[in-house]
């Protein structure tokens, strides 16, 4: 069937397609697109085929398009969208003809399905050809939101000076202590959502909200359930601390008074803080946190040991070449006088180091007053302070051990390839744990593979940590200068020697605001 034919042109309906024939060159383009406004059932699926046809006359017949349904809807392939799309002539879009066309596009709608969320006002307004409309919308689900857990956050130690001209302060929190009954953490429920609802009237349904687990010690954190929230207590009065993910309150023992005759020495199994002072030739133990926080701080005592955690003397040590403080961790004190002080971490010194043997990795006297004055400073990365040495000439020796730094880069470099993989394990371990979303009753048949994923997200998890702490150290050494480092941030005096690895510097005169550095198997000053 002929749809349209003149001199130039022909163009024919057949069964499979539509045909265009040339008979002569010279027909532009442009009355070929009218033609096929004009005829908006046409839909075009060659373009090369009527170019070739134009510019090649005579031409065979030849297929360039099909004929469209004077009406096509097309549903989204998540059933919440359809839209009709008009091959119509002009006349037929006009308001006159819009309430017998309605009807036919309902009819075409409820063919393909579509009963629910149609939008008649969409049709309403002028109509195009060729062009898509959206005529039905459903209701999209709302997903139900995950619990959301809110946990005690333990409180990192940072040193505070204060110099107001007439005391200098030393002000840390070192232990995060809480009473029984204290708030260590919550958990709101999970939420349900609301399905929603596709073009063709189906439910779909939402994605309910997790409820996560919450973790800790039940011996010393109990749970209590109120208005949709879980709230974590202390059971008892103690030490927050964290086993991996899992909360806890740690022993914790408060000593008012001093320690000597009446307490004799002290040796607990937990956190400790000793309020009062330390009487001479008495010792002091803990396994974890040590704080003693008198105003006059520890004079010749025998021993204050941390066996696995950090130190705090608030009020300095006098140690009258006595006085021996080692710790696993790190140090802060107000000062250091004639006393050995060991850890392995660093020692913060508040205000001045004086004739006194420190090992550590890194030590650090940190007020802009701050001096290092006699006695043997020996650290594995840096020293730092304001002053060292002092006018009258004291010998004073300061020693770094040094390192390799691309041996650390070596070791570097390992440590992230084995966080990578330790990650990728939690990862696992934890999209198999998220199967139970809520803790499985000891006699279910489920609790032997909840108890066995559980244990192997904790050792994952544990194993990240353990390997991103050992990252946090290794990563010191790279903000030191060269290969160890001796910084002195306003002056050192005469006497006083500087040793970096194997590298010795006398200094015989004044050296103002100098680093002293090693690179290159040499010792550098800027």
């Amino acid at each position: 069937m002929d749809i349209i034919k003149n001199d130039y042109i022909r163009i024919t309906k057949n069964t499979d397609g539509v045909y265009l024939e040339t008979y002569k060159k010279g027909y532009l383009i442009q009355d070929f697109n009218v033609i096929i406004t004009n005829n908006p059932e046409i839909r075009i699926t060659s373009f090369i085929a009527i170019r070739n046809a134009l510019l090649n006359a005579p031409h065979p017949p030849v297929k360039f398009g099909i004929i469209d349904q004077r009406i096509v809807i097309e549903v989204t392939d998540n059933d919440m969208k359809a839209y009709v799309t008009l091959y119509l002539e002009e006349h037929e879009l006009s308001h006159e003809n819009r309430a017998s066309l309605m009807k036919e596009i309902i009819v075409k709608l409820r063919e393909r399905g579509v009963i629910y969320g149609i939008k008649a006002d969409a049709l309403a307004g002028r109509l195009e050809s060729r062009v898509p409309v959206l005529v039905a919308e459903g209701i999209p689900p709302v997903n139900g939101k995950d619990s959301v857990i809110k946990m005690f956050e333990l409180k990192e130690p940072k040193p505070e000076i204060k110099e107001d001209g007439k005391v200098d302060h030393y002000e840390l929190n070192l232990i995060n202590k809480v009473q029984k009954g204290d708030w260590l953490g919550e958990r709101t429920d999970p939420t349900d959502g609301a399905p929603g609802k596709s073009v063709k009237g189906e439910v779909v349904h939402q994605l309910k909200g997790k409820r996560f687990p919450l973790f800790y010690d039940p011996s010393t954190v109990s749970e209590v359930y109120e208005n949709g929230v879980t709230t974590l207590y202390a059971k008892t009065t103690g030490a927050v601390h964290y086993n991996g993910d899992k909360i806890s309150v740690s022993n914790y023992l408060e000593i008012s008074s001093d320690i000597d005759f009446n307490t004799g020495n002290i040796d607990f199994d937990g956190f400790l803080t000793v309020k009062g002072a330390i009487a001479d030739n008495f010792s002091v133990a803990a396994r974890d946190d040590l704080e003693v926080l008198g105003e006059f701080g520890i004079g010749s005592v025998k021993e204050v040991v941390s066996r696995g955690g950090n130190i705090l003397i608030k009020g300095g040590i006098a140690g009258k070449n006595k006085a021996v403080i080692r710790s696993t961790k790190d140090i802060y004190t107000k000062f250091i006088s004639d006393a050995t002080v060991i850890s392995d971490g660093v020692v913060y010194v508040g205000f001045y180091c004086l004739n006194s043997n420190i090992i550590a990795k890194q030590v650090i006297v940190e007020s802009a007053k701050g001096r290092i004055i006699g006695g043997v400073i020996e650290a594995e990365q840096k020293v730092e302070a304001a002053y060292i040495g002092n006018e009258r000439e004291i010998r004073t020796q300061i020693i770094v051990k040094g390192f390799s730094r691309s041996k650390m880069k070596k070791d570097l470099d390992e440590l992230h390839a084995s966080l990578v993989k330790a990650k990728e394990n939690l990862a696992k371990a934890k999209q198999a744990f998220s199967i139970f979303t809520e803790a499985v009753d000891s006699s279910s048949k489920q609790y032997k593979s909840f108890d066995s994923a559980r244990e192997r997200y904790f050792q994952s998890k544990d194993e990240v940590r353990r390997l991103e702490k050992e990252l946090r150290t290794m990563q010191k050494y790279f903000r030191v200068k060269g290969e160890g480092e001796v910084n002195i941030l306003k002056r050192a005096y005469p006497n006083t020697m500087i040793q970096i690895k194997n590298e010795t510097k006398e200094l015989f005169r004044d050296s103002i605001a100098s680093c002293f550095f090693m690179q290159d198997n040499e010792m550098r000053e800027i």
